[in-house]
């Protein structure tokens, strides 16, 4: 059961990079001064986000019973 919580987790944690990729991607396409802006205001916390999610995941879940 442990499994399937890590794998929800690590499921979580890409959708959020996969995201915060998007944003980047569409605001480095964007010419507009507030693409910048953008870039950083809402792309990179959801980085941050998916990578500290991802790595709470890890930790946070009980070790498996033999």
């Amino acid at each position: 059961m442990a499994a399937a919580g890590i794998e929800r987790g690590i499921q979580i944690s890409a959708v959020l990079i996969a995201l915060g990729l998007l944003v980047q991607l569409i605001t480095l396409a964007w010419t507009h001064p507030l693409s910048f802006v953008a870039f950083l205001v809402i792309g990179c916390p959801l980085e941050v986000a998916g990578v500290l999610y991802f790595l709470y995941a890890l930790v946070s879940r009980s070790p498996a019973q033999p």
